[in-house]
């Protein structure tokens, strides 16, 4: 690090390494000796992480990928060539919140109305007669809504990583363990600072819980007058999460691929469509038009002299027809899809 990096960064307090730092870090991982340090003072009590696999199992998984889902694409695997495999420790606060909310509103329902009319019979007698009538009527609610949660929330402010909101979605918090440097320095891991420190973050679950709570109520009623919410925040820990980023190059261009570096499984990825494939399912989509036309006149003809099969084909024919429109014509203007692991 240069003189002119270290004088922006931070200095660590145990081993006095210059760490290179955003202006909006308030947790600081010292990529030296893997002290963690809030820069407001606050202690972190608990501080997990989750191991991770090292770049030659992810890169293995990643063909694996590619592999089931290469398509009529067999050239893909081997076409493949990563020019990025990134490990990136990601800072996520978590914690228990119990959350406690009452509530006052109304709601509409139909009321019966017990109601009389005149009526006239057929030969001009008339005569009263009572019937029963609905009107709109209103009704007082109030209630209480009870709820005990696992809250998650990014350490970063509008971090924007392909696949990492789907990562942290599904991130499963049970097999943690105590952050050790030590452990994970050999797989070179990019250590993102939290930019969220855990005042600021049991502010932002209180927020997020009680807007959750007001949801719940005002979905049944027609109207919410008044909704408080008291919450519990507590067992708040700092975890450092695991997540890979692969970039590949295919036939020039530039695709990529998210992985949940604890497990290896396979987040979300992009799939090249090669310019043949383009072609190909544009041909099927024209068949499709064709066919679809075709059918149409079957089945049109098929109606007009009530001939049942002709029906049946042609509105089978019509629909496989427009299937195959939509999908070839679709697949014709993509330039790649997007898979789940």
């Amino acid at each position: 690090m240069s003189d002119t990096d270290a004088s922006d960064g931070f200095k660590c307090p145990v081993c006095n390494g210059n760490v290179r730092t955003g202006p909006d870090d308030v947790v600081i991982t010292c990529t030296f000796c893997g002290t963690i340090t809030a820069t407001d003072g606050a202690e972190i009590r608990d501080h997990l992480m989750e191991d991770a696999v090292d770049a030659g199992v992810r890169e293995k998984i990643f063909r694996e990928f590619l592999d089931e889902n290469k398509g009529f694409n067999k050239s893909l695997v081997k076409g493949a060539q990563v020019v990025e495999n990134l490990l990136i420790y990601v800072p996520v606060w978590t914690a228990k919140v119990k959350a406690d909310s009452w509530y006052k509103g109304f709601k509409t329902v139909q009321v019966p109305v017990q109601r009389t009319r005149t009526v006239r019979d057929s030969q001009g007698h008339t005569r009263t007669e009572t019937y029963t009538d609905y009107e709109p009527g209103y009704v007082p609610v109030q209630d209480e809504i009870h709820t005990d949660t696992d809250e998650r929330l990014l350490g970063r402010k509008g971090a924007r990583i392909y696949g990492l909101e789907d990562y942290l979605e599904d991130l499963d918090l049970s097999d943690t363990e105590p952050w050790s440097w030590e452990k994970i320095k050999d797989l070179e891991p990019t250590v993102l600072n939290a930019e969220i420190g855990s005042k600021e973050f049991e502010l932002a679950v209180h927020g997020r819980v009680s807007d959750r709570h007001r949801s719940m109520a005002k979905s049944g009623l027609t109207e919410l007058f008044d909704c408080r919410t008291t919450t519990n925040v507590r067992g708040t820990t700092y975890l450092q999460a695991p997540f890979s980023l692969i970039r590949y190059t295919f036939q020039g261009d530039l695709y990529k691929c998210a992985i949940d570096g604890h497990s290896g499984k396979v987040v979300l990825g992009e799939i090249p469509i090669t310019k043949g494939q383009r072609i190909m399912w544009g041909l099927i989509g024209f068949i499709g038009t064709v066919l679809a036309g075709f059918a149409t006149d079957i089945l049109l003809a098929g109606i007009n002299l009530e001939e049942m099969m002709n029906i049946a084909l042609g509105g089978l024919g019509a629909v496989v027809g427009v299937i195959m429109a939509v999908f070839g014509f679709k697949t014709l203007l993509m330039t790649q899809r997007e898979k789940e692991g």
